[in-house]
């Protein structure tokens, strides 16, 4: 007999600083990828569909949330090269675990530095 398929997680209530983030990159989107290609911002938008997913399922860690609220505080305030640096960070510790949206993040801040 197959085995019965894995019950869903149960979603965990969102920290404030991962409600922050969320929204936060949200509106962020909204700003940077309205002056990409259509075709970028769409990957873009698939690419932090991942991060709101882990978010939701509290696959990332207090540190990676922690280095991300800054991230979010540097784009809101146009600090390009702040963001950038915490961008390049977040590559160098988490790529294998988190590689998806980081790709996402990535953009925002090249495209940010454009605008």
């Amino acid at each position: 007999a197959a085995a019965a398929p894995a019950a869903p997680a149960q979603p965990q209530a969102l920290t404030q600083e991962q409600k922050y983030i969320m929204t936060t990159v949200a509106g962020l989107q909204q700003r940077v990828c309205g002056a990409m290609q259509k075709k970028m911002a769409e990957d873009v938008g698939k690419k932090l569909q991942s991060l709101t997913d882990k978010l939701n399922s509290n696959q990332v860690s207090a540190d990676v949330c922690s280095q991300l609220a800054q991230w979010c505080q540097a784009m809101e305030r146009n600090d390009v090269a702040a963001a950038g640096q915490i961008q390049t960070a977040l590559t160098s510790s988490v790529w294998d675990e988190h590689g998806t949206w980081l790709q996402a993040t990535k953009r925002m801040v090249d495209q940010a530095k454009k605008m």
